[in-house]
Protein backbone atom coordinates (compact mmCIF):
# COMPACT_ATOMS: atom_id res chain seq x y z
CA UNK A 1 0.00 0.00 0.00
CA UNK A 2 1.35 3.39 -0.97
CA UNK A 3 0.67 6.48 1.11
CA UNK A 4 1.98 9.83 0.02
CA UNK A 5 3.80 11.89 2.59
CA UNK A 6 4.62 15.47 1.70
CA UNK A 7 7.55 16.65 3.72
CA UNK A 8 8.29 20.38 3.49
CA UNK A 9 11.47 20.15 5.50
CA UNK A 10 12.97 17.04 6.93
CA UNK A 11 16.14 15.88 8.55
CA UNK A 12 17.34 12.91 6.56
CA UNK A 13 20.31 10.64 7.14
CA UNK A 14 21.56 11.48 3.65
CA UNK A 15 22.42 14.62 1.73
CA UNK A 16 22.53 15.71 -1.88
CA UNK A 17 25.96 16.72 -3.10
CA UNK A 18 24.88 20.27 -4.07
CA UNK A 19 22.65 22.31 -1.73
CA UNK A 20 22.17 24.95 -4.45
CA UNK A 21 20.07 22.51 -6.45
CA UNK A 22 17.18 22.39 -3.98
CA UNK A 23 14.12 21.11 -5.79
CA UNK A 24 11.17 18.86 -5.16
CA UNK A 25 12.28 15.27 -5.03
CA UNK A 26 10.87 11.93 -3.94
CA UNK A 27 11.92 8.49 -2.83
CA UNK A 28 10.15 5.21 -2.17
CA UNK A 29 10.93 3.38 1.01
CA UNK A 30 9.70 0.96 3.64
CA UNK A 31 9.20 2.06 7.25
CA UNK A 32 11.67 0.12 9.40
CA UNK A 33 10.77 1.70 12.75
CA UNK A 34 8.66 4.49 14.24
CA UNK A 35 9.59 6.46 17.36
CA UNK A 36 7.13 9.17 18.41
CA UNK A 37 6.65 11.36 15.31
CA UNK A 38 9.74 10.12 13.39
CA UNK A 39 10.15 7.10 11.15
CA UNK A 40 13.28 5.39 9.86
CA UNK A 41 12.86 4.42 6.20
CA UNK A 42 14.89 1.90 4.23
CA UNK A 43 15.18 3.60 0.84
CA UNK A 44 14.15 1.43 -2.12
CA UNK A 45 14.08 3.94 -5.01
CA UNK A 46 15.09 7.53 -5.60
CA UNK A 47 18.11 9.70 -6.31
CA UNK A 48 18.80 10.08 -2.59
CA UNK A 49 19.67 6.35 -2.49
CA UNK A 50 23.11 7.24 -3.87
CA UNK A 51 23.82 9.03 -0.56
CA UNK A 52 22.70 6.30 1.82
CA UNK A 53 20.18 3.53 2.37
CA UNK A 54 18.22 4.88 5.38
CA UNK A 55 16.57 8.19 6.22
CA UNK A 56 14.70 9.66 9.17
CA UNK A 57 11.44 11.43 8.31
CA UNK A 58 9.22 13.64 10.47
CA UNK A 59 5.73 12.11 10.21
CA UNK A 60 3.99 14.97 12.01
CA UNK A 61 3.85 17.08 8.84
CA UNK A 62 1.17 14.71 7.50
CA UNK A 63 -1.68 14.42 9.98
CA UNK A 64 -4.09 12.90 7.43
CA UNK A 65 -2.47 9.47 7.14
CA UNK A 66 -1.56 6.79 9.66
CA UNK A 67 1.71 4.93 9.18
CA UNK A 68 2.92 1.56 10.46
CA UNK A 69 6.15 -0.42 10.38
CA UNK A 70 6.35 -2.28 7.07
CA UNK A 71 4.42 0.32 5.03
CA UNK A 72 5.88 1.18 1.62
CA UNK A 73 5.60 4.95 1.19
CA UNK A 74 6.47 7.53 -1.46
CA UNK A 75 8.03 10.49 0.36
CA UNK A 76 8.06 13.83 -1.44
CA UNK A 77 10.21 16.60 -0.04
CA UNK A 78 11.65 19.99 -0.89
CA UNK A 79 14.35 22.05 0.71
CA UNK A 80 17.60 21.14 2.33
CA UNK A 81 18.41 17.67 3.57
CA UNK A 82 20.76 17.32 6.49
CA UNK A 83 23.31 14.59 7.07
CA UNK A 84 23.43 12.82 10.41
CA UNK A 85 25.54 9.93 11.64
CA UNK A 86 25.56 7.95 14.88
CA UNK A 87 28.59 8.52 17.04
CA UNK A 88 30.84 5.51 17.61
Amino acid sequence: MYNTLIVLTSCLLAAFSNEDQMQNAAFTGMIESIHNDRAIFVIEEGEILSSGDKVSVNLSVNEEDTFAVGDRVVVEYEGAVMESRKSS
